[in-house]
């Protein structure tokens, strides 16, 4: 069993280790709604672009404008799909932060499972040495009792 040193040792550098991947998932996932609040807003200004050149189109619209209207649209549908690609990788990322927070702790929560077992043994160890310890002394007391009763 190693020692508890080398345990300690282990236990302190999971929860470094832990505590850094916990860091770690907060920015991943600070990063994920960033990129989807990016999409959000793109594909509100899409809506909100399209409804107005709605409105626009009533009241009439020259070739020039419209050709304007669909190479801007079509740039915004460029810009759409880029942030939906941004958006699955940020996910992927926080997923892959996600199992590697899960798994750091895992590993302490495994060497803290060590580090009480060995408490524990050590914890018994001591108290079979304090009972050895009780039943010597209470014998060699009985005994000197025994030795003063037979010489009265």
């Amino acid at each position: 069993m190693p020692t508890t040193s080398s345990l300690k040792l282990l236990l302190e550098l999971a929860q470094q280790q832990t505590d850094a991947s916990a860091k770690h998932l907060g920015k991943l996932n600070f990063q994920q709604q960033e990129a989807e609040k990016k999409l959000n807003l793109l594909l509100q200004y899409r809506h909100s672009y399209q409804s107005h050149f709605q409105n626009f189109t009533t009241t009439g619209i020259d070739h020039i404008e419209w050709l304007n209207f669909i190479a801007f649209m079509d740039k915004l549908d460029a810009a759409i799909t880029e942030q939906r690609q941004a958006v699955l990788h940020a996910q992927n990322k926080r997923s892959a932060g996600n199992e590697e927070f899960l798994s750091c702790q895992r590993k302490l929560k495994s060497f803290d499972t060590l580090s009480q077992r060995q408490q524990s043994a050590e914890n018994q160890k001591q108290i079979k040495q304090e009972q050895k310890i009780l039943d010597e002394f209470a014998l060699n007391s009985f005994y000197r009792n025994a030795s003063s009763v037979k010489e009265s």
